[in-house]
């Protein structure tokens, strides 16, 4: 019986980034509270598609996966400025439940 394969997942500052359909999901899966981003707006550039309105949102993780309590949201115009301040709120926001 052949081994099942182990997927890697792409990681940004040490945690996974897992994408479903225009979701983003980043922080750790065991941690109370993950950040998610929603693709909202995109534009086509060249061959590619660019991320122009970006919803930010740091999530309760301890239900159903994705549909928790929301602590904090706001939108930001790409993907590089939701992640920078996601991954603040984020890290600010599990820092003051362990305090």
């Amino acid at each position: 019986m052949a081994a099942a394969k182990k997927r890697k997942l792409l990681m940004y500052n040490g945690k996974p980034l897992i994408k479903c359909g225009k979701r983003i999901y980043y922080g750790n899966l065991e941690d109370k509270l993950i950040l998610v981003l929603d693709i909202e707006e995109t534009k086509a550039n060249k061959d590619i598609d660019v991320s122009t309105k970006i919803r930010v949102q740091v999530m309760d993780n301890t239900g159903e996966f994705g549909k928790g309590q929301v602590y904090r949201k706001g939108e930001r115009e790409n993907l590089y400025k939701a992640l920078d301040i996601g991954e603040w709120w984020l890290k600010d926001a599990l820092e003051s439940m362990t305090a």
